[in-house]
């Protein structure tokens, strides 16, 4: 077919034809995929052939090969090229149908919404605009482009703030800021999805309006945030993730009969994993201990014990010897504080205090100069933590004010 119109074109120079023959060939190679000969071919017949009928549809032929290798700006001036000189023709109006839908890829409808309403042959509505600017943003965040995205979701909601798709776009553009990492803003998009009636996004917009505040330690502000999301979720998931959190900000804000009800609330759910279900026991043990029950903490500490690993392990174990040490087993609160020191090296803060506990032992076990040499090494090693060091200071003059009673050698002061 190529060769035949190249024949008839050689051969047949003064046929009127010759516009038709151009028109065919530049569709032959088109559908080859030969779009460099296609376009030199529609090129001639707009040079040759200004007059013909054809020469509105070539323009839209070069349009749609320039849109489909991606080239949206040749081919948006093809399109429009079309729309000057040959409007009100069904040319121009699939010219303008085109054109849409290149602004849209672009995120660019309100220059389209600007330009279609200067033309006296196409309607279009509000309705339509909105949906086309909201198409553009939605396809800016489908492709992950989150700077066009925020913008096109803006400039949506700008125009439309009570527009059919307001809260998806509200939703999108919250989700778009928070991937960019513009969390402050993404919070009042979240917060507001939030306060709506109940909708398809309102699960996920309570989830990470929490997990802004959670990220910032805001508790008080996450609480009630929490508590809403795990009244209205329906997926268990998200149910265990507002108790779980609950009970973390009850702790925190030292509101301990709270953070216990929520942990227990956590351990009713059959399924699962070891560190949710550690996490929660020890909640309900530091509770208990901050509370003075010291037997319910006991207890709690022994079942993180058992399933716990990093540091939940090196906190368990350093309760096991406390209580082995109250107990008045010494020697077996020194074995575990030495496992502690040994096989949980990483955490600091447990060895530290576990010394301290150790340091107890031997001086109760009538090893006054190991429980001395301990501490000393404690308050030398550990200065970044004061709180260890000021009880390792407090026991250490306990000890020299108990020896010095009965050796004059031992300065208390010293």
């Amino acid at each position: 077919k190529i060769d035949q119109f190249n024949e008839f074109l050689q051969t047949f120079s003064k046929s009127s034809l010759r516009d038709d023959a151009y028109f065919e060939l530049g569709n032959a190679y088109m559908q080859k995929g030969e779009d460099a000969n296609a376009l030199e071919t529609f090129a001639r017949l707009l040079q040759y052939h200004k007059n013909s009928s054809y020469v509105p549809k070539a323009l839209l032929r070069q349009g749609l090969i320039y849109y489909n290798t991606g080239q949206d700006t040749k081919a948006l001036d093809k399109y429009q090229q079309v729309v000057k000189t040959y409007p009100n023709t069904a040319e121009a109006k699939e010219a303008v149908t085109n054109a849409r839908q290149i602004y849209i890829d672009l995120g660019r409808v309100d220059e389209y919404a600007s330009w279609v309403k200067s033309l006296d042959f196409v309607a279009v509505s509000d309705s339509e605009l909105e949906k086309d600017m909201y198409d553009s943003a939605e396809k800016q965040y489908l492709q992950n482009n989150l700077k066009k995205a925020i913008a096109a979701f803006k400039k949506y909601i700008e125009e439309f703030p009570k527009g059919q798709h307001a809260v998806q776009a509200n939703f999108y553009l919250a989700e778009s800021l928070y991937a960019d990492n513009q969390k402050q803003e993404a919070e009042k998009y979240y917060a507001s999805l939030s306060n709506l009636d109940r909708n398809e996004f309102t699960e996920q917009s309570l989830a990470r309006l929490a997990q802004i505040y959670l990220d910032s330690q805001l508790w008080k502000k996450a609480i009630p945030v929490l508590e809403k999301l795990e009244d209205m979720a329906d997926h268990t998931q998200n149910i265990i993730y507002a108790q779980s959190n609950l009970m973390k900000g009850h702790y925190e804000l030292e509101h301990y009969d709270q953070a216990v009800t929520y942990a227990e609330k956590v351990l009713a759910h059959s399924k699962l994993d070891d560190k949710v279900r550690s996490d929660a026991k020890v909640i309900i043990a530091r509770s208990a201990f901050k509370t003075g029950d010291e037997d319910k903490a006991q207890e709690a500490y022994e079942e993180v014990s058992a399933i716990a690993t990093g540091e939940l392990k090196a906190e368990a174990l350093f309760y096991d010897a406390y209580f082995k040490n109250k107990e008045g087993n010494y020697k077996v609160s020194n074995s575990l504080i030495q496992k502690l020191v040994s096989d949980y090296a990483a955490y600091r803060y447990y060895g530290a205090k576990g010394l301290i506990v150790m340091a107890k032992n031997f001086y109760e076990l009538k090893d006054a100069f190991q429980a001395t040499y301990i501490l000393e090494n404690v308050i030398n090693n550990f200065a970044e933590r004061k709180d260890v060091t000021d009880e390792a200071k407090a026991e250490l003059q306990r000890i020299k004010t108990e020896e010095a009673k009965t050796n004059e050698s031992v300065n208390p002061d010293n």
